[in-house]
Order: C-alpha cells, then structure tokens, then sequence
C-alpha cells in the first residue's frame, strides 16, 4: 500500500483542530502524505494553497476533528466467541488457528478504522500476533490505526490474564519480564496490580504486587523511554501503582468485596502525581441498570467517575473492547456513562483526542489537526462540542494520510442486554461475588 503523496484538500462545514479549540465554520485541512501541512479557514488559509494537481474534497456537513484514540483494547480477541467455563473467560486468541486468528486481528483493526479510532493501545495479548499485524501496519502494507502494543501483560503466578505468559513475582523477576517485554518491541508495559473478574480466583480487589515490585517495573520501562500502565480495581493496588509511579491506571474502578468504595485520599494521589486514569467504559455502558459493569451498579460507577471529574483527574478515553460482546466498532457507547458523570462534551473530545495522545507519549506526533501533526482525522456527523452522540457518528476517517472505506456501524442487536448481563453475571460470580 502506497502512500499518496500528492497534495490533498479536505473541506467540511466545521473544523475542531484540537479539544482546545475554537471551531472554524467552513475549514479544512490539507495534506501531504501521512502529514498535515495546514488547516484553518477554507477560503483564506487552504484556498490560497491549491495547486492545479491538488486533489479537493468537499465533505459537505460534517465536523473535522482529530483521529481518536482507543488506549485500552485487545485486538487479538473475538468479542462475539469469549466463552465463559466456570465463571472464567476463555480468551478467544489461545483457542483460534494462526490464520484465523489473524483474519480476526485485521478484522478487528479495521473495525477501529470504523469508529473514528486512528490510535488504539493494546493492552493483553499471547504471543507476538498483534506486534507483527502492527509491522504490517506501520509498513502501509494492510489498514489499520497506530498500534501500541504491550503483548502479555506483566502478572503474579496464577494472576490475572496469567496464561498469555507474563508470570513473574520477585523484583528481580519483575525486572527480567519487563525487559523481555521491551525486547519484543513493546511501547507500553501493561501490568496486572490486582486480580480481576477474567480469572477465576484472583479477586479485583486484591493488591497482587508490592510497591517494591512496582517500582522495579516502572524503572525500568522508564529507562528505555517506555511508558507503564496497570489494570489496577482495588483502591490498594491502585495506590501502589501510583506510588510506584505508573503513568496510567486501566479500570480504576474501586472495587471491594461486595461492590465499589471511591477512595477520596488515593484519587487526590492521583490528581497530585499527574497519572492519567483510563476507566474503561464501553458498550456494556448501555445495557441498563442491573449489569452495567461487574464492578457495581450503573449509578455506583457514574458517582465514582463524577468523582474524578470533580478532583480534576486526568481521564482518557479506553474501552477494554474484545471482551465478551463489546464489538471495536462501538467505540462512543461508553462515551454515555461518562457524560452522565458531568463529563462535557469539550471534555471527552480532550479524552479522545490530545488528552490521550499525552498519556500515549504521541503529544507531538498526533491528536490535533495541526500543521507538523500525523493525517489521523474524522469527519463525524453532528458537532462533538455540543453532543456525544455524533462520537458515534463517523463518515470520514484518514489514518496517517490514508483514505479508510467506511464499513456503517450496525445497531445492537435486540437481546444486548440480556447478553451483557449473562455475561456480567458470570464475571462476577467468577470473581466470587454473591448477587
């Protein structure tokens, strides 16, 4: 896949070139290859630059903004076959052929491309699959988003995710599967601080490692420029992480023996140490009240979210989709539990755009629509400004300059919420909850 180098004019009704922004009616952008080389105002900042082998295009009544992100999915997972055994998901990437497995991890890449997703992070993965789709991407060969890749996650033996083969305990252990995680190429370390609701017998709520630990995790991704994240559910093992100096926190949901307990002291930590929190809300965001997320009830949540809202936590945008019935292309319904957190739309454009590129390390490569920055863009129906619902709505996408066919996101199908509670419940009942 070649890269289209010839000079290419974009034209919409309205551009928002950052979360910051104020939006310009009748913008545009133009590129060059893989970059933006300006943006502004149609008639007096991209007309004056047409050349007669520029190629214009009028996207009519739609929104430009940046390309977002998705900092928490697992491309190597079938959302629609996770089975359950015993109350503990079988992850679908150890069961499939090496083909079929492959033709799922493109599928599901493009599904991203479907849903505004130019950047995703991959936190879990067996094997070195999802880093070599990754090659492929960044080479043009196939389409797809920018792919951070963590592969298997960093966990105690017989933690949570354990099978993917990231086992080490001690801080020389620790330390040895950190840097064979750096070694494979990975531009995130993702670690497991607490059990969770996946793998039976390793409760969300169990702090797993020591601060000690997870200081010699942090160092060392440190030392090679590489930025570290954990799924993190209980409020001890979220503050470890945090004292230990993680840069970012995946799930952060409080979780307890019987439900959730914001933890007022540890989020003030938190906000005081600058780590970025990704709560990992998603499709399950819409199914209703009873099982709204394993973790406790939709109202329990959306007050903890509130809650980090009001201590100006620094929230990005991840959905954890690849689990059990949250398809990559509905990546805006979790967008719906954080709005009803008090989340503005000006804010959750910053969680899917800039907010997310700084916590990535990309702050200077992408997440605005800015001279100098990567071609991630999407045009969405609707002004995100005024309302999420046109999050959901993409009918453009360039990913680094290149052109993504639209597949159209199909509804949810009408037993999603039974679907989402089967699930749920099961989760839970793995995790030794007693509903």
């Amino acid at each position: 896949m070649t890269i289209n180098t010839q000079n290419r004019a974009y034209r919409a009704a309205l551009l928002v070139a950052s979360s910051s922004a104020d939006p310009i009616s009748d913008g545009g952008i133009l590129v060059l290859g893989d970059t933006i080389v300006a943006s502004g105002p149609w008639s007096t900042t991209i007309v004056p630059l047409l050349t007669p082998t520029t190629t214009a295009t009028d996207l009519g009544a739609v929104t430009l903004v940046p390309g977002f992100f998705d900092c928490h999915v697992h491309v190597s997972f079938d959302p629609m076959r996770m089975k359950m055994n015993s109350g503990r998901a079988e992850l679908s990437d150890t069961q499939t052929k090496e083909r079929e497995a492959r033709e799922l991890m493109e599928r599901n890449a493009l599904r991203l491309l479907d849903a505004g997703v130019t950047t995703a992070r991959d936190l879990a993965s067996h094997g070195m699959g999802v880093m070599e789709m990754k090659g492929q991407i960044d080479r043009g060969e196939i389409m797809g988003p920018r792919l951070m890749c963590a592969n298997a996650p960093v966990t105690v033996f017989g933690g949570h995710c354990y099978a993917m083969g990231g086992e080490a305990e001690g801080v020389e252990g620790v330390t040895k599967m950190t840097q064979r995680r750096l070694d494979e190429g990975a531009e995130v370390i993702k670690v497991m601080s607490t059990g969770g609701f996946m793998t039976a017998g390793s409760h969300p709520s169990e702090a797993r490692y020591s601060v000690e630990e997870l200081l010699a995790i942090a160092d060392t991704a440190h030392a090679n420029g590489v930025r570290v994240t954990t799924h993190a559910m209980g409020g001890e093992g979220i503050r470890r992480a945090v004292v230990a100096g993680f840069d970012s926190i995946e799930h952060c949901s409080w979780s307890t023996r019987t439900g959730t307990e914001f933890d007022e002291e540890v989020a003030q930590l938190i906000v005081d140490k600058g780590v970025y929190v990704c709560p990992t809300m998603n499709t399950a965001c819409l199914a209703g009240e009873n099982y709204f997320l394993p973790w406790d009830h939709r109202a329990a949540i959306v007050a903890n979210l509130a809650s980090l809202r009001a201590l100006n936590a620094k929230i990005i945008m991840g959905t954890d989709n690849g689990i059990g019935n949250c398809p990559f292309e509905r990546y805006a319904d979790g967008l719906t539990a954080l709005a009803d957190a008090g989340y503005t739309p000006r804010e959750l454009l910053a969680a899917c755009t800039d907010v997310a590129a700084e916590a990535c390390g990309l702050s200077e490569v992408t997440g605005k629509l800015l001279p100098g920055f990567a071609a991630d863009v999407v045009a969405v129906e609707g002004n995100p400004l005024e309302s999420i619902e046109a999050f959901a709505k993409p009918r453009f996408v360039l990913a680094r300059g290149k052109e993504h066919k639209l597949t159209p996101i199909p509804p949810l199908p009408a037993d999603h919420t039974e679907k989402i509670g089967e699930f749920m419940a099961k989760l839970r009942k793995g995790a030794g909850f007693k509903d």
